[in-house]
């Protein structure tokens, strides 16, 4: 029989992860309160589906990119942060053991929009002119895909969707690098958008 201390190092063992997780969930929420200011609205997710739920996480592997590096592991959590009629926000944050938690920020294009009459965007599209990068630390209608390792963002400017923006960050070297983006500014009832980004190219 063992004797009853030799079980307190197994039972260290088998609740060290869980206190892991815990402890990351709960300063993940502490730190989600304080980014997101009033606009987020965490309070309300109880009720939402699983797919968009209040808190997820997953496990990431990479291993750095020079001579003799070693595998390291982050953990990406995703927080629900509010919603409307047909866009729901989330924020996202990576979790490194030496690091502790951090905030993720997207970079974006900036673009100007011209149409044929400047008081309506049911006119005629004219062009887009890309003008530079910015960054935005919350994501609409966004997915992980575990795969590809990558986000997936779907703006929708409309509810019946047929203008909207899409991005897709992949995971590279511990952090998320846009990858593509694509912007559909038409307002005519299809799905067309136009390619601003793509670094697969």
């Amino acid at each position: 029989m063992i004797r009853p201390l030799l079980w307190l190092p197994l039972l260290a063992l088998s609740i060290e992860p869980a206190l892991a997780q815990a402890s990351i969930e709960k300063q993940a929420q502490k730190l989600h309160k304080l980014a997101g200011g009033e606009w987020c609205q965490p309070e309300i997710a109880a009720g939402l589906d699983p797919e968009n739920g209040a808190y997820q996480e997953w496990t990431l592997t990479y291993t750095p990119d020079y001579e003799g590096a070693e595998t390291e592991t982050m953990t990406l959590v995703r927080l629900f942060c509010m919603a409307g009629a047909y866009n729901v926000q989330h924020s996202y944050y990576l979790y490194r053991e030496y690091e502790g938690l951090m905030p993720l920020a997207f970079a974006v294009p900036t673009f100007e929009l011209e149409y044929e009459n400047d008081d309506s965007f049911e006119g005629e599209l004219l062009g887009i002119e890309l003008n530079g990068m910015g960054a935005v630390t919350t994501l609409t209608n966004s997915t992980f895909d575990e795969e590809t390792k990558t986000i997936t963002s779907n703006a929708y400017w409309r509810g019946i969707g047929d203008a909207s923006s899409i991005g897709v960050w992949e995971f590279r070297e511990a952090s998320f690098a846009l990858k593509r983006y694509e912007v559909d500014a038409t307002y005519d009832e299809e799905v067309n958008p136009q390619v601003l980004v793509d670094y697969d190219k």
